[in-house]
């Protein structure tokens, strides 16, 4: 029995393997692969050029090693098609977790600080990218996650110590996109029919109200009193599509960062805040807060506070579903 490790290495942005030592000197020496070339064999954290690995000696020494036949082995790390490798964590819910909102917010705007005008920037260039797809309403339909994962993904390598760049921002079209547009259309659509009821209410009770307000046969109190609860029910009616997208957002980020499908990151993620409901609702309600605070603030405000608002959703996610418990 062999006991050498068996390899796979990176050709053209995919993975090929597997493959046993000698096969991959033979393609080094045929010059289909270089010494830059990334590689991965069972024991290795990561992938990494084949002139940083074991083989980097023999590789200078050995041209023409006779090849072997590839032999069984572990699955390797997954990559995207960009280049960049990239290894699913395991996707899972954190035992004993508890929403911590204060501490949701405060170590987002401390994140934040730390490179405040990227995070601010992607954030803008973000919502401009929702704003011209929303225009044109169906790509809205499958391509907000996609773009909102992108925004997600970008937030979390950064508060895990890792520099991402734009292009992180279509990490979302790269890697995960079918999942991603189907946990689009499942959400958009429960939200959908989740708000006819209340939007069917509240246009009567308008109506209604102000009928009364222009006839002048009733006091006009009561047409205003109308008036405000037909809008207060409408939103009271409204907060279980806050539960919905607060269960689509973190079902986005557990589809790119664990590598899951539709049905198991929305499991997932309505296990986390299924215990929750009430502190998740006040959750998404400050981050609309926060966001109608940034657009009183001469409209550019709003950047700030969408930034922060992501970062903060990104930090509950990371004390959801993280490695490290939260601080």
């Amino acid at each position: 029995m062999n006991a050498d490790p068996i390899w796979f290495y990176e050709q053209q942005g995919e993975q090929r393997g597997p493959v046993t030592r000698e096969d991959l000197l033979a393609r080094l020496a045929a010059g289909e692969i270089t010494p830059a070339t990334l590689v991965w064999r069972e024991g290795l954290k990561g992938w990494i050029p084949l002139s940083s690995s074991e083989l980097a000696p023999t590789a200078a020494t050995e041209k023409n090693p006779p090849p072997r036949p590839p032999l069984l082995s572990p699955a390797p790390p997954a990559m995207v098609t960009s280049g960049i490798f990239f290894t699913p964590r395991a996707g899972r819910l954190r035992p004993g977790f508890e929403p911590r909102l204060r501490h949701t917010y405060s170590r987002a705007w401390n994140s934040l600080t730390t490179r405040f005008w990227p995070l601010v920037g992607c954030f803008a260039l973000s919502s401009i990218l929702l704003g011209v797809a929303g225009q044109f309403y169906v790509p809205i339909f499958f391509l907000m996650f996609p773009l909102m994962g992108g925004l997600y993904w970008y937030n979390l390598i950064h508060l895990r110590g890792e520099a991402g760049s734009v292009e992180t921002l279509f990490e979302g079209f790269r890697r995960q996109f079918g999942p991603l547009a189907i946990l689009n259309l499942i959400i958009t659509g429960i939200s959908f029919v989740l708000v006819i009821g209340p939007l069917i209410l509240l246009i009567a009770g308008l109506v209604f109200g102000a009928e009364m307000i222009d006839r002048g046969d009733q006091p006009p109190a009561l047409g205003f009193a109308i008036l405000f609860g037909a809008i207060l029910l409408f939103f009271v009616l409204c907060l279980p599509i806050l539960i919905v997208s607060i269960v689509g957002n973190l079902a986005t980020l557990l589809s790119l960062d664990c590598g899951l499908n539709a049905r198991e990151s929305l499991s997932l993620a309505w296990a986390a805040t299924k215990p929750h409901l009430v502190k998740m609702t006040l959750f998404m309600i400050a981050n609309a807060a926060l966001s109608m605070l940034g657009f009183i603030a001469l409209y550019f405000g709003m950047f700030i506070t969408g930034a922060w608002s992501t970062l903060a959703f990104v930090q509950l996610y990371e004390d959801a579903f993280g490695d490290e418990p939260g601080a």
